[in-house]
């Protein structure tokens, strides 16, 4: 103690000066310092003797400041989401779509011609025209038909995929992650 009663300063080593010079590096990298301000403060860091001369060189700057400890908190909980499923369950496989392959554009190709060709066959190659070849118009429709269906179902897949990954997004946003 002191002669006024008050406790003697605490020596430091040499942890809480780099400590403290490392502080003054980030300050300057982020633009807090000029170069002369820097090099003042670092010296007087590293050859500091005191917590009490290491003060008076973070005053003016956010902390968190030599000798104080950033409060920490629990880690979070894992999400469900992340958790490793127990050995004895198998996670199921997520659904995967088919890649699409090239037959489905080339189907949707052949059918665009017919729906150009069989009209222009009918109309001014074959006798007798429409009234007797009306049904090949059916032809590019069944087409049609099937390749809208297999298109629809994977529309329809990729939209319940998107809606389950927004939900999940949502909830580990509320669970803070």
């Amino acid at each position: 103690m002191t002669e006024q009663g008050q406790p003697s300063p605490q020596r430091i080593g040499d942890a809480e000066r780099d400590r403290a010079a490392e502080l003054l590096r980030e300050h300057m990298a982020q633009g807090r310092l000029t170069a002369e301000e820097f090099d003042e403060r670092i010296e007087a860091a590293l050859t500091a003797r005191t917590a009490s001369d290491l003060d008076p060189l973070f005053t003016d700057l956010p902390g968190p400041r030599p000798g104080q400890t950033v409060a920490t908190t629990q880690p979070y909980p894992t999400p469900p989401w992340q958790r490793q499923a127990p050995a004895s369950d198998p996670a199921p496989a997520p659904a995967v779509l088919p890649p699409r392959t090239g037959g489905a554009e080339a189907l949707r190709g052949i059918t665009g011609a017919l729906w150009i060709i069989i009209p222009l066959t009918v109309s001014f190659v074959l006798p007798g025209g429409w009234q007797n070849f009306w049904w090949l118009i059916f032809i590019p429709i069944i087409i049609s038909m099937v390749v809208g269906k297999s298109e629809t179902e994977r529309d329809r897949e990729r939209k319940r995929i998107a809606h389950e990954q927004e939900r999940l997004d949502k909830r580990r946003r509320a669970l803070g992650d």
